[in-house]
């Protein structure tokens, strides 16, 4: 039986030095990997997905800061970034591993994430004109501009790689190292997190992709910064990664059973892994995180944590 092959799509998370494309922006590198505790390819979420499938990477195409949504390159619904789930030789794979958005949520919106000149934005006319300056809470247009974009990612995925099952991830709040409890902001901008997940099902149910739904499993991943995995962050979101696609594959296309697997293959996880104590809890029921005198981290640096008390 020849040996299932992966590639893996999505933003800094995803990335490692030595593995992703030289070409694009890599997080996890240097001192990032000492410091995170990320020290290996086979410490992150997707090698050891392919580990537990005894895969073959045929390419990491992550890209650190990226959204789904914007004008051009890095944006990960551009021709530029499908074309890099291939292999060097132009080797399909068996799998497509889809993990990206969370910037989408963060910046809620290209035009945002351009005024606050980040390094991962699309260095094109078009984002150039965008003015410089702190970017505000969500617009009307952010939650539709960021559908059109994901069904126009799909859709050029499924046109570039014809056979492979695509695996499209939820997103999945994280917890920064050492909090007691959940501090994630829901709503950072304006638009709840949850909202870009709905997203993310749909498009992928309509462009004949899978949901590998980890958020249903209604857990934190221990993050260094509240959304960059530590090495047991990278751990727990591999162990929610696979039980989501075995309960889909287990489910055999029959929606009726897919929930039932699901809750299934959450109820089996390790307890070790993911105690109790790392359920997602909303502390906050605010609209937005802007204005909010308990809020850190509302500007450019939008991985904001909550200071309730």
């Amino acid at each position: 039986m020849a040996q299932r092959t992966f590639s893996v799509f999505g933003d800094s998370i995803s990335t490692f030095e030595g593995v992703t494309s030289p070409a694009n922006r890599i997080y996890y590198a240097g001192d990032l990997r000492r410091s995170t505790g990320v020290l290996e390819p086979e410490d992150t979420w997707w090698a050891r997905v392919i580990a537990h499938f005894d895969g073959r990477l045929v390419s990491n195409a992550a890209f650190s800061g990226s959204m789904v949504d914007g004008a051009g390159f890095p944006a990960g619904h551009t021709p530029e970034r499908i074309a890099e789930i291939a292999g060097p030789d132009g080797e399909e794979p068996d799998d497509v591993l889809v993990f990206i958005g969370i910037n989408d949520y963060g910046w809620a919106g290209p035009w945002a994430q351009a005024a606050a000149r980040s390094a991962a934005m699309p260095q094109c006319p078009e984002a150039l004109a965008v003015p410089e300056g702190e970017p505000g809470p969500a617009t009307e247009e952010s939650l539709p501009s960021f559908a059109r974009a994901y069904d126009a990612m799909l859709a050029r995925m499924r046109k570039a790689c014809p056979h492979a099952r695509i695996w499209c991830l939820t997103l999945l709040p994280g917890r920064e190292l050492g909090a007691g409890r959940a501090s994630f902001a829901y709503r950072l901008r304006g638009i709840d997190l949850d909202d870009y997940n709905d997203v993310i099902r749909a498009s992928a149910v309509a462009n004949g992709c899978l949901v590998a739904d980890v958020r249903a499993a209604g857990f934190d991943y221990e993050a260094s910064d509240g959304t960059h995995p530590t090495g047991r962050g990278m751990e727990q979101l591999a162990a929610l990664a696979v039980a989501a696609m075995e309960a889909v594959e287990a489910a055999a296309g029959r929606v009726d059973a897919e929930q039932a697997a699901l809750a299934e293959a959450f109820a089996g996880l390790s307890a070790d892994l993911l105690p109790e104590e790392m359920r997602s809890d909303r502390r906050c029921d605010k609209e937005s995180c802007f204005g909010c005198e308990f809020a850190r981290g509302t500007g450019a640096v939008w991985s904001c944590v909550c200071d309730l008390p």
